[in-house]
């Protein structure tokens, strides 16, 4: 019984030890994130507002991490290098038209969408950019714990690219810069309508995209018809009502009846699509089609919902508006 009993005891005070290393190792990990606020306090900052309330941010924030595409593309564009950004991998692009702008910049691609808290925390950020989208809103009290987390409004605008600029460029106190990138935006606009103008000939363009093997014509209030409607090119068909872009079948087609037809596949996949799709005969009775005016384009810049995708969307509008004979210069 003796033996038992020393057995029992022994073992009793190596679980003693055991729970009290578990609680010692955890209180010198946990606070690494429960006090990070306490320790910002300490650095001078300046308080603004968000979807979320409001946050006080460093005067000169060093080390910005961005946890969506749309919010990446805004801050480079305002001349503004985040250390890292978090992307879902359904945005296969490089992102070329980003012109080295984001060269340098950890991309974290995540096939679930979901942010990796304990990677987070070793980028050691000291701001968190992100857009408001529900797959954020169950982790906004762990990244704000992190490093102060400016959420922007993006379903509260429906994803109007315009606003999330100038939203993102009053907060980081880039105004001027914003105004000379829309300021540019117009310009371009207004140089392609001058172009169209001078030959009073009436012009019309659509796009369109191929998804999970569905055609797609996007409306007035997406990001290229929007672009197009500036113009004043966006082939009304289809186009006018509606917020959503429509799918259409295959059949509809020849009601497009656009002088130029944009069309992009949604992944390389839907390449395949697209070849079937103009293999058939009634590919052939689209207007586009019989002016040799069908351009294949890079879906994640016609979708980009940004400045920067919206400047080459208009250089390629401005390169096949100019190749056609009667805009030829």
């Amino acid at each position: 019984m003796k033996l038992i009993s020393r057995h029992f005891i022994a073992l009793f005070l190596c679980g003693i030890l055991i729970c009290t290393l578990v609680w010692a190792v955890s209180q010198s990990v946990i606070p690494k994130v429960s006090n990070s606020n306490s320790l910002q306090k300490s650095v001078p900052c300046r308080v603004v507002q968000h979807v979320k309330g409001e946050s006080c941010i460093p005067l000169n924030p060093k080390r910005i991490v961005t946890l969506d595409f749309n919010s990446f593309a805004a801050v480079l564009a305002l001349d503004v290098k985040p250390i890292a950004t978090w992307i879902t991998n359904e945005i296969e692009s490089d992102f070329d038209y980003f012109q080295g702008k984001a060269d340098g910049v950890e991309i974290i691609r995540s096939s679930s969408g979901q942010i990796n808290l304990e990677k987070l925390l070793l980028l050691r950020p000291d701001l968190i950019i992100v857009v408001s989208q529900p797959f954020f809103n169950r982790i906004y009290q762990y990244t704000s714990k992190i490093a102060p987390t400016v959420v922007l409004p993006w379903i509260e605008t429906k994803g109007n690219w315009q606003q999330h600029i100038q939203d993102m460029a009053n907060f980081l106190q880039r105004t001027q810069t914003a105004t000379e990138l829309m300021g540019e935006y117009n310009q371009r606009i207004n140089n392609l309508k001058q172009i169209i103008n001078h030959e009073q000939q009436e012009l019309r363009i659509s796009f369109a995209y191929v998804a999970a093997g569905q055609l797609v014509i996007t409306r007035k209030q997406s990001f290229a018809g929007k672009i197009l409607a500036d113009i004043g090119i966006l082939n009304p068909i289809f186009a006018e009502s509606g917020d959503l872009d429509l799918a259409i079948s295959e059949e509809l087609l020849p009601k497009i009846d656009s002088d130029i037809l944009f069309i992009a596949p949604l992944r390389k996949d839907d390449n395949s699509v697209i070849q079937k799709l103009q293999q058939k005969p009634i590919w052939s009775k689209l207007k586009a089609v019989q002016q040799n005016q069908v351009y294949l384009v890079d879906f994640s810049v016609w979708r980009g919902l940004n400045i920067l995708a919206a400047y080459e969307v208009l250089d390629e509008l401005y390169q096949y508006i100019l190749k056609m004979s009667k805009f030829a210069l």
